[in-house]
């Protein structure tokens, strides 16, 4: 559990601005028994227990392509309406025939959607990931995070509850270094919100901060649909839940 909170607050405290997701790059998906899969990534499926691989490109120095991002993905479950799976990150070690994918971080992330009748598919083609990446964030956190968001997201009067009924404000002291002023970004949110803008926006990240056994706070991250296609600003909401209950806004900010 340290370790995992230790990961949480590096992922928060990163200075600029790296708390926030990655913008979107060109990824591509290889299941186990794809024989179209590199030999790094079919060697990796062989002997590990991972359903899947992504393969995403980076820009390199001066448009160069750089060593791709891997990340390992286990097989979807399903408990208590959410669906998920684990996910870790691969780097590539040794050289030329000796190359081999291996995990790189001990602790995993954890993709979340709500279930419907079934699981929705992984990286569907052509369609949004329906997964948000979660760390440290239990299926009943999710559950009521998400239902939160959902609510806040498409009722201007459920968000304006949430600024009344749990005084927000200031984005707190884990807050993303380079966020953009708290009143601003909150009424930016509320602005956003009475527009219906937030309807379609894409919940990309859920974080757990470290905090008391019996209070929790996490750190939702939301793409900013007024801005480019590539998602390069989100709103960062601050959320406190108790050991059994609803989740509330506490904190409202802005990242790129």
């Amino acid at each position: 559990m340290m370790a995992t909170l230790a990961l949480v607050t590096l992922l928060l405290l990163q200075p600029g601005g790296a708390a926030a997701p990655p913008p979107a790059m060109p990824c591509q998906v290889f299941a186990r028994g794809n024989a179209q899969a590199p030999q790094l990534v079919r060697e990796w499926l062989a002997r590990s227990s991972d359903e899947r691989v992504t393969v995403c490109a980076q820009p390199g120095p001066a448009g160069a392509n750089a060593v791709p991002l891997y990340a390992g993905e286990g097989a979807v479950s399903r408990h208590d309406g959410v669906c998920s799976y684990a996910s870790h990150g691969l780097a590539i070690e040794g050289s030329g025939a000796a190359q081999r994918l291996r995990r790189y971080e001990s602790s995993e992330a954890t993709a979340m959607a709500l279930a419907d009748r079934d699981c929705p598919t992984p990286h569907p083609p052509a369609a949004p990931q329906p997964y948000t990446t979660t760390y440290d964030v239990s299926h009943a956190a999710f559950l009521s995070i998400i239902q939160l968001w959902s609510a806040v997201a498409t009722s201007s009067a459920a968000f304006e509850h949430e600024l009344a009924c749990c005084n927000v404000g200031a984005a707190p002291a884990e807050a993303v270094r380079r966020s953009l002023d708290a009143t601003e970004a909150r009424q930016r949110l509320r602005a956003a919100i009475l527009a219906g803008d937030m309807k379609g926006a894409v919940v990309t990240r859920i974080v757990r901060i470290p905090d008391s056994a019996f209070r929790r706070r996490y750190a939702l991250f939301v793409t900013d649909p007024a801005q480019d296609a590539a998602g390069s600003r989100f709103y960062v909401l601050y959320l406190r839940r108790g050991w059994r209950g609803p989740s509330h806004i506490i904190g409202i900010a802005e990242t790129d």
